[in-house]
């Protein structure tokens, strides 16, 4: 079963495992803060925010470079803090949903209180004991030191968001055994 798990955002953390089980994540950054500054400036985010193409585009060369997706999974943020953030929200949720329908792709979604209980055992953890507990589900993979979770094979440095993604694909892998 090939999954892909996003968190979404303007860096939109990903996890994929291979068919060799090696798992892959990082976060692709859909915009800089000079552009989102510079696309408010021109009303960009009001006609066409650079984020949801690109968003499409990683979608698409992701599929693309793995052979195919069985499903999408993401981290359903129920949020309402501004009506911007809500918009843009909506538009990632959008994308994902054209995206898979096109594509022949299921996809599920898992909310935020939920990913934290399944990934520290309760719905309010924060960013540093999701990768603590990453680090003790996963210890052969990911190491947390210098306030950073690494991988163990490379040292590459995850941020919360990749957390936050490979917590959701271990989740997903579980749960979507038997859809």
């Amino acid at each position: 079963m090939k999954i892909l798990t996003l968190d979404l955002g303007t860096k939109t953390g990903w996890a994929y495992r291979n068919s060799g089980r090696s798992l892959q994540a990082g976060t692709w950054r859909l915009m800089s803060p000079k552009e989102v500054t510079a696309q408010g400036k021109l009303r960009g985010d009001r006609r066409l925010d650079q984020r949801i193409p690109r968003l499409y585009e990683k979608l698409s060369e992701t599929r693309d470079r793995v052979g195919g997706l069985d499903w999408i999974v993401f981290e359903d943020v129920q949020f309402g803090s501004t009506t911007m953030q809500a918009h843009l929200w909506a538009s990632f949720r959008t994308v994902i949903w054209l995206f898979a329908s096109l594509s022949g792709i299921k996809t599920e979604c898992l909310a935020t209180g939920k990913l934290k209980v399944f990934a520290a055992g309760h719905g309010a953890a924060t960013k540093d004991m999701m990768a603590a507990w990453l680090c003790k589900k996963c210890p052969n993979d990911f190491r947390h030191f210098d306030g950073a979770t690494r991988r163990v094979d490379n040292n590459e440095v995850l941020d919360d968001n990749a957390v936050d993604a490979i917590h959701l694909l271990l989740w997903a892998e579980q749960t979507l055994k038997n859809p």
